[in-house]
């Protein structure tokens, strides 16, 4: 399993589809090392859910796997999975495409967008109040102007 997905496994409560969802608008920083004839599935959709699985708990390769094959149809079009047109379902990749192209990511561009996903993640939402525990006694007198 590539070490940038494992990072993703020490995140404090993940939510595996959603965190993975907003995870995959950080991939496009990683550049594609596929050919351009024969994808049939996006490199975002791919890396989103090898990450959801990694923050379901998958440890390695053929659980990563094991958890793409498993997921219902339905997270999988979350995820950004197509769905055929003619039979309406959902086709996830063989478990030796999912591996070649893990094999064959550059490393550096995957950490790089996971590390700005968690540092996003990490940011606060906005300008809100900050909660700030005090005992009292630092503070006697701040209410008013000096």
């Amino acid at each position: 399993m590539p070490t940038a997905l494992a990072q993703l496994g020490w995140t404090a409560a993940p939510v595996p589809l959603a965190d993975a969802v907003a995870l995959s608008g950080f991939l496009d920083l990683v550049p594609d090392p596929r050919g351009v004839r024969g994808r049939r599935y996006r490199l975002s959709a791919l890396v989103a859910a090898a990450a959801a699985s990694v923050l379901a708990g998958a440890r390695s390769l053929t659980a990563i796997t094991e958890w793409i094959s498993d997921v219902p149809a339905w997270a999988c079009r979350v995820l950004g999975f197509l769905t055929d047109p003619l039979s309406g379902t959902v086709s996830v990749p063989h478990p030796h495409t999912l591996r070649r192209l893990l094999v064959q990511l550059d490393g550096d561009a995957l950490d790089r967008a996971i590390g700005a996903f968690l540092t996003a993640r990490a940011a606060p939402a906005g300008p809100g109040l900050r909660a700030i525990a005090v005992d009292g006694k630092a503070l006697r007198g701040s209410r008013t102007a000096p």
